[in-house]
């Protein structure tokens, strides 16, 4: 048997019984809360930065694999999320001395 009194909304389930429903507020607050966590983990797990090598190294642009490169830039905000080969504003870390030896490679980013 169910408390009518203590029941404070007057909300019925499918069979017609009163039962409680959080208060819209509570409701609400807890969506939005899971909205921003959701935000700030896939926008911390988004942004992946390569480490720094421990070598003497130069950004080489234009050489990077699909998925392989290093930078982060306008329209690819992390490493290893290029969608095509050899894209110019992309680079990869490379030896000090080394992009002019590849061919497309530049130490310069397109402008």
């Amino acid at each position: 048997m169910i408390d009518h009194h203590c029941i404070k909304t007057r909300h019925t389930d499918k069979q017609g019984n009163p039962v409680m429903k959080p208060p819209i507020d509570q409701t609400r607050s807890a969506v939005i809360t899971a909205a921003v966590l959701s935000l700030f983990s896939a926008s911390a797990s988004a942004q992946v930065h390569p480490e720094k090598p421990t070598y003497k190294y130069e950004k080489c642009y234009g050489v990077a694999r699909a998925g392989m490169n290093d930078c982060f830039f306008g329209s690819n905000s992390c490493a290893g999320t290029l969608a095509k080969d050899n894209d110019p504003r992309s680079w990869i870390y490379v030896p000090q001395g080394t992009c002019k030896k590849i061919t497309g490679g530049t130490l310069e980013p397109p402008k």
